[in-house]
Formats: structure tokens, sequence, C-alpha cells
């Protein structure tokens, strides 16, 4: 396994940016966390933990939360 390295100051506002327009989003479907993590098929922990920039989502992650939030894949990565 590759060590683990900091995130830059660029990665770590890439990941609060998509954190926020996932919690966002979430809100706007009235859905908790742990409601569009059942949906999305993972742990409520990990949306709680993209929501707060704790980690970077993978692509699949990403596509599967738009798919439960009924969003292009790309909303989540950018405004409209």
């Amino acid at each position: 396994m590759p060590p683990r390295t900091t995130p830059t100051d660029h990665q770590q506002a890439v990941r609060r940016d998509v954190g926020a327009r996932l919690f966002s989003l979430r809100l706007q479907a009235g859905l908790s966390q742990e409601e569009l993590g059942e949906h999305a098929g993972m742990d409520r922990r990990t949306v709680g933990r993209i929501e707060a920039a704790a980690v970077s989502a993978t692509l699949d992650q990403l596509s599967a939360l738009a798919r439960a939030l009924g969003v292009p894949p790309w909303r989540l990565l950018r405004d409209e």
C-alpha cells in the first residue's frame, strides 16, 4: 500500500467544495446521510466523511451519490 500523503491546499479546497455541494443537494432532496447512503449503496459514515471533506470521494462514489440524488455527476463537481 502506498504511503499516505497530506492533501494539498487545492485538493482540500476541492474536497470542501464537493462536500458542500453534496450536503446542499442532500438537504434539497430531504434525505438524511443514512437515507442517501442507503440509496447510493454506501455507509452513512462515508457520506458524512465526504460532506466533511475528511476523504476524497472516488468516481464510483460520486456517480452513485449523484444517481441517488437524481442529478448528473458533474453537479457534485461544479455549480450550474
